[in-house]
C-alpha cells in the first residue's frame, strides 16, 4: 500500500474527540468587572445593616428590662448646675435656693423627686402654688406664685409677744417676709374675734371670700376711700364692717360693692362740702333708705 495512501486512511479513522477542546475566556470588560464589584459591596453592606438593627433591637430590649438600673448610673453624671427661678412677688431667688437646699437632695438631677420639692415649696404659708421642672441635662425650673395679702392681723404668741401677721383672699394667715412696708402699712387690718392654732399653724379663716372682692373693688375704682380704711370687721357677718378716717363705721352687704362704693363715696363729699365733720355710721345695707344715720360734728 502505498505510504501516502496509509496515512490518508489513518487519518480518515481520527475522530473530532482527538480534536483539542480548549477555548480561551474572553477577557472581562473594565466596566462589567465595576458591576461585580459594586454588587458585591451592596451584599456586605445589607448583610452589616441587618447586623447593627438586630444588635440595637437586642440592646433596646436589654434598656427596658434595666431601664431603672441604666437611668439611676447615667443620674451619676447629671448633676444641677442651673436653677432657674421666676416669682411674681418678693420672694428672690436666695430665699428659694435657701428653701431648696440642693445638697440635702443630693444635686442629681434624675434623683430628684419634683412632687416633693413642690409639696415642700407649697407647705410655706406665703406661697400659694410652685411648679417644679427637671430641663435636662443639667437645670432645674421653679416657678412660685405668692398670697397677695388683703389685710394685716395683729396677734400674740405663747410668750405674749405681739406678730403682725398677714391674710389673704383665701383666708391663709402667714408671717410675710420681704414685703416692703410701703406696700404693707397700707393695708388695713381685720378685726376678727380670734385666731385658732394648729400644729404651731394658724388655721384658715373661713369667709373672706367677700372681703377679698370689696378691698379689690375698693383698691381698684376708690383707691382715695381705700386708703383711709383702718380695720375690717367680720364680727357682724355676713355684714362687713368698715372703719375709717372719714367714716366711723360702714356697714356694707355682700353684693354689688361697686354701688355701695358710690353711695359712701357721695355721701363723704356732700358731707365734708357742707363742713359737718366725720361721718359717725352708715349702714350701706339699707337699700333705697337714707343711710346716714348720724354725723359727729367738729368744733
Amino acid at each position: 500500500m502505498p505510504r501516502n495512501a496509509a496515512s490518508k486512511k489513518g487519518s480518515s479513522s481520527r475522530s473530532w474527540k482527538d480534536i483539542s477542546q480548549e477555548v480561551k475566556p474572553k477577557a472581562m470588560s473594565s466596566t462589567a468587572w465595576k458591576r461585580l464589584q459594586v454588587g458585591r459591596l451592596k451584599r456586605i453592606g445589607l448583610a452589616l445593616v441587618v447586623a447593627i438593627v438586630a444588635i440595637g433591637a437586642l440592646r433596646f430590649a436589654t434598656n427596658v428590662n434595666h431601664g431603672p438600673r441604666l437611668l439611676n448610673t447615667a443620674g451619676k453624671e447629671l448633676p444641677v448646675r442651673h436653677v432657674e427661678v421666676v416669682s411674681d412677688g418678693v420672694l428672690g431667688k436666695e430665699w428659694i435656693l435657701n428653701q431648696l437646699d440642693l445638697d440635702a437632695l443630693g444635686n442629681n438631677l434624675l434623683k430628684i423627686d419634683v412632687a416633693s420639692v413642690q409639696q415642700e415649696f407649697e407647705a410655706i404659708p406665703q406661697v400659694k402654688r410652685a411648679q417644679i421642672e427637671k430641663q435636662y441635662p443639667d437645670t432645674l425650673f421653679i416657678s412660685i406664685q405668692e398670697r397677695e395679702p388683703i389685710a394685716r392681723i395683729v396677734a400674740r404668741n405663747a410668750s405674749g409677744e405681739r406678730l403682725r401677721l398677714l391674710v389673704d383672699g383665701e383666708g391663709v394667715v402667714y408671717e410675710g417676709v420681704h414685703y416692703d412696708s410701703s406696700l404693707i402699712n397700707v393695708l388695713p387690718y381685720l378685726d376678727i374675734k380670734g385666731l385658732k392654732k394648729e400644729d404651731g399653724r394658724f388655721l384658715k379663716i373661713e369667709g373672706l371670700d367677700e372681703v377679698g372682692k370689696l378691698l379689690s373693688e375698693a383698691k381698684s375704682i376708690a383707691p382715695h376711700l381705700y386708703r383711709s380704711w383702718k380695720v375690717v370687721s367680720l364680727k357682724d357677718s355676713p355684714h362687713i364692717i368698715v372703719r375709717s378716717r372719714t367714716v366711723k363705721e360702714a356697714r356694707f352687704e355682700p353684693k354689688n360693692y361697686r354701688r355701695q362704693l358710690a353711695k359712701l363715696d357721695y355721701i363723704i363729699d356732700y358731707n365734708r362740702s357742707r363742713m359737718m365733720g366725720q361721718v359717725a355710721k352708715v349702714d350701706l345695707t339699707l337699700g333705697a333708705q337714707v343711710p346716714v344715720k348720724a354725723t359727729v360734728f367738729t368744733q
